[in-house]
């Protein structure tokens, strides 16, 4: 199954972003760029980390994320 990425900036907006996925009914994964042993450098380098969704809910789920994030910015 092919998937694509949608970069989440904290753990707050991940799970927000994640209960919206889920109440439409959108499989994904929350992966988060945490290291105990490098001390936060993935998440100083990459991010906090992202939702990785199934291709097929590719436009669905962009547009979700964009609602949110002009939810949040008004």
């Amino acid at each position: 199954m092919k998937m694509f990425r949608i970069e989440i900036q904290d753990e707050f907006e991940a799970d927000i972003f994640a209960n919206i996925l889920a109440e439409e009914g959108i499989p994904h994964s929350v992966t988060g760029n945490e290291s105990l042993v490098y001390d936060g450098l993935f998440k100083m380098t990459m991010g906090w980390g992202h939702v990785e969704i199934p291709e097929e809910y590719k436009e669905k789920a962009l547009e979700l994320h964009r609602k949110y994030k002009e939810s949040i910015s008004e």
